[in-house]
């Protein structure tokens, strides 16, 4: 398995980094940026130079790279495409795709989050489709179209495919590529299960906002993200961890455990991906403050009259609820688990971003068009989930 062509679809912190690694070593990388000013932006800030990636002493330098908007030139003949953007954009880079997209050619979710393999089903059917559990970087743009920095890297992140041998393939290749560790999962409902996201954002915000009364923060008062949880915090996470746990041993008893090999409790992931980075690994919220990787990064925020105030509308809520939280809901449903903590978290984040997707207790509301839950692809039995028919 050898990728030549590649396209890297996004403009945002992974794509840049993305972008710096790739680019270094492979001359035929296409950047397909069709969201808002992206494009344009990439190619001022690409007009003297490729973009360079560093962290503590390493670099990684791209050559000058192709920008498009164009879909024709972005997909046709390609042999690999890279999803690096919010799980909000996929389908309609997907449905962009689809009608020059070769056979055969491979399209990687950079993460998948819950549901991806659902939505490329119905768009890309000609193509073979993976995922990654979560992202492998934490990077920041210092300077559009020229400059990031990574943060830090996980030690190792699953991902997975629809086939067994693909995933393996996939894993070792792409492996190589990434310079990133990958294991495969058992499947993409395992994927779906095991997305970490839709705990850590969600549960992070839920914990630190919930009781918010509108007091506006000063900006030396802004809380930390991952090192301001609490044991209470900690203990939210934990609760919603737990019922995913649930969930897969519920499925496994019903399909076999095979589809929810890999799906860990979140203390377990934190070890696991953060080996090196976690100076005291006792405890969950322990995992947290003392993760090197996660520093000192603050929650979302945006000004206001002076101050600051938390962005609900940031991917933490916008994205982990609908393409996260939301999809492990509509499967708990159909599996028949009770997710209290969930539901706590869903009703919560749908006030503050107004939305509904769960009504009265189901997975049912008016707004689940713009989510990616089993329900909304008329997904209603576990049969369904793992061959739905479309």
């Amino acid at each position: 398995m050898d990728f030549q062509r590649i396209t890297i679809c996004g403009g945002g912190n992974a794509a840049h980094f993305l972008m710096a690694l790739l680019g270094e070593r492979n001359p035929d990388v296409t950047v397909y940026a069709p969201l808002a000013d992206e494009a344009e932006r990439l190619q001022l800030g690409m007009a003297t130079g490729g973009v360079v990636a560093t962290q503590n002493g390493r670099r990684w330098e791209s050559g000058r790279l192709r920008i498009t908007r164009d879909p024709a030139f972005a997909f046709s003949n390609v042999d690999l495409v890279l999803l690096a953007l919010p799980a909000s954009a996929h389908e309609a880079i997907l449905s962009a795709a689809a009608p020059h997209l070769p056979e055969g050619a491979r399209v990687v979710a950079m993460p998948a989050r819950g549901g991806f393999d659902w939505a490329a089903r119905q768009h890309i059917p000609q193509a073979t489709i993976a995922g990654l559990q979560t992202l492998p970087w934490a990077c920041r743009i210092e300077e559009y179209g020229r400059r990031v920095c990574l943060l830090g890297s996980k030690r190792v992140v699953d991902l997975a495919s629809h086939t067994q041998a693909e995933t393996h393939q996939l894993a070792v290749t792409l492996g190589r590529l990434f310079q990133v560790r990958l294991e495969p999962m058992g499947s993409f409902l395992g994927l779906t299960l095991a997305n970490v996201g839709q705990l850590i954002h969600p549960g992070i915000m839920y914990g630190l906002f919930r009781c918010w009364d509108g007091a506006l923060y000063p900006a030396d008062a802004v809380p930390l993200f991952y090192a301001g949880v609490t044991a209470e915090i900690a203990a939210i996470l934990q609760g919603i961890s737990d019922e995913v746990q649930r969930i897969a041993a519920r499925l496994a008893e019903m399909v076999g455990l095979e589809a929810v090999r890999g799906v860990r409790s979140l203390h377990e992931w934190l070890l696991r991906a953060y080996a090196g980075d976690i100076q005291d690994g006792s405890t969950m919220r322990s995992c947290f403050v003392s993760n090197q990787a996660y520093g000192s990064l603050r929650a979302p925020m945006r000004p206001r009259d002076g101050g600051f105030a938390p962005d609900f509308g940031y991917r933490y809520l916008a994205e982990d609820i609908p393409y996260g939280l939301l999809v492990t809901r509509g499967i708990a449903e159909i599996c028949g688990v009770a997710t209290p903590r969930m539901d706590a978290i869903i009703e919560w984040a749908q006030d503050k971003l107004g939305r509904r997707w769960l009504e009265g207790g189901r997975v049912a509301g008016t707004d689940l068009v713009r989510s990616r839950a089993p329900q909304r692809y008329g997904l209603n039995s576990v049969d369904d989930l793992q061959r739905p028919k479309f």
